[in-house]
């Protein structure tokens, strides 16, 4: 049953409180919005008729000029409730092309401004992009930071589509206090997570990279006839032609890469094909190969791919840390675009907003790529408590390690490195300097979007 707008929004006002933003929009049988009050910010509904929200969690319920008005707490199942009925507040897989754009929100209390950004461009944010290690360091859990995103995208109003990727998942669970692989795979799956990301670099044994080549060989000679031979009938004396180039193995160097590889390999495959292959819905599913004192090869890269897709495994990108494989991106840029263009997906490039010398590079050479700005939203707060709160800039210093520089001065300074890597000191989990931080953004809400934007474009947007 249909509800004029004009009533609508004076029952909302009248009952529930002041509407916030574009939140304001028609669902079946009435409309919904986020409203605030003294008592803080709800979800409040005015329908004539039969609820689409059927799971709705109501603190209060009143009749006005014939309209049911409902006022709920903005907790997790009503959070769900506007995904399932306001389809544009849902997470949606990006895919194997186009670009896309990540954001690691340590505060966790996005309010969509950085989504609008993007109005315009050809380009999806990706508002979730957490890792087990970020939520640990600062107390957020992947359940209350898509909550978070999906008032912010209703109070935006904002309809361009955005992703949430639960990113650098482990199988070592007791690397992160509370986080368990098996249950938080499925937790992202049920949830509406669009994107799952693995990090198999546990996988990775370095060790192998200290072995003479005839120590390789041993090693390698452990497996059976039948898989040696395998192996160098399938890499040995055959191009792999990837773009404009030619990548070849060597036997020693093939061995090497296996015997390095190998279980991460048969790790990526075991996780797909467990949670991801059967999935009904789209979900992008990514692959995180860099490790620390590790720089990837061509080599590396391409029998990875090749074997992912010898075995049918789906991954929509392959993710390269910019602070970790500088080098890589540096010397071998075309080349790992040429890779990940040959095999179908996406690179991922992490910390590509303080470690990527030039985006615009890898945008020009691939069909589609995700950038990582792991920093920015945490160096964009930085920033400005710098520009308009010295004393609580001075703790944040502190908290870290490292010297207080004009707020105009931050970027691509030392301090700018040591503010980054050092978020958790200065954010922990409880910590009073955290909350202190989180209310001063709040309190100041938009000015800090409006900085908070401009900034973004500032240090990265007009790199591409």
């Amino acid at each position: 049953m249909a509800v004029k707008q004009t009533i609508a929004v004076e029952a909302l006002n009248q009952i529930g409180g002041q509407i916030l933003g574009k939140s304001l929009c028609e669902i079946t049988n009435g409309w919904l919005a986020l409203v605030e009050n003294a008592e803080g910010k709800f979800l409040v509904t005015a329908v004539k008729g039969e609820h689409p929200l059927r799971r709705r969690q109501a603190i209060k319920t009143e009749e006005y000029k014939g309209v049911t008005v409902d006022v709920m707490p903005l907790n997790p199942i009503n959070a769900a409730e506007v995904r399932h009925t306001l389809k544009w507040t849902a997470p949606v897989a990006c895919g194997v092309k186009g670009t896309s754009i990540g954001f690691s929100d340590y505060l966790n209390i996005n309010d969509a401004f950085v989504a609008e950004a993007f109005a315009n461009k050809q380009m999806r944010p990706v508002l979730v992009d957490l890792t087990p290690e970020v939520c640990a360091n600062v107390g957020v859990d992947i359940v209350t930071a898509l909550d978070t995103v999906t008032w912010g995208v209703l109070e935006a109003g904002y309809k361009g589509g955005y992703s949430a990727n639960a990113a650098e998942l482990k199988i070592k669970a007791k690397d992160f206090a509370g986080f368990n692989f098996d249950e938080d795979i499925y937790k992202a799956l049920i949830y509406g997570y669009s994107a799952i990301g693995l990090d198999c670099s546990d996988k990775i044994d370095l060790g192998i990279e200290k072995l003479t080549d005839e120590q390789v060989e041993k090693k390698f000679e452990q497996f059976n006839d039948v898989f040696r031979a395998a192996v160098d009938a399938s890499y040995l004396k055959v191009e792999f032609k990837v773009g404009e180039n030619k990548v070849s193995f060597q036997p020693a160097e093939l061995h090497r890469i296996v015997l390095e590889y190998g279980e991460a390999i048969m790790h990526i495959q075991n996780v797909y094909n467990t949670f991801l292959k059967s999935a009904p819905w789209d979900i992008d599913f990514e692959v995180a190969i860099s490790k620390p004192g590790k720089v990837l090869t061509p080599q590396e890269h391409c029998l990875i791919a090749n074997e992912l897709q010898r075995n049918s495994i789906k991954v929509t990108s392959m993710c390269l840390d910019a602070a970790n494989d500088a080098q890589a991106l540096k010397d071998n840029l075309e080349i790992h675009c040429d890779i990940a263009n040959t095999y179908g997906y996406r690179l991922s490039i992490k910390n590509a907003d303080i470690a990527l010398e030039n985006p615009g590079a890898a945008l020009k050479a691939l069909k589609g790529v995700h950038f990582k700005l792991n920093n920015i939203m945490w160096m964009s707060t930085v920033k400005f408590i710098a520009a308009n709160n010295a004393d609580l800039y001075a703790k944040i210093c502190a908290a870290v390690g490292t010297e207080a520089v004009a707020a105009d001065k931050i970027c691509g300074s030392e301090s700018a490195v040591a503010l980054a890597q050092g978020y958790a000191k200065a954010l922990a989990a409880g910590s009073e300097l955290a909350a202190e931080v989180k209310d001063f953004v709040v309190a100041n809400k938009e000015q800090f979007a409006t900085f908070m934007k401009q900034n973004l474009s500032d240090c990265f947007l007009k790199r591409l």
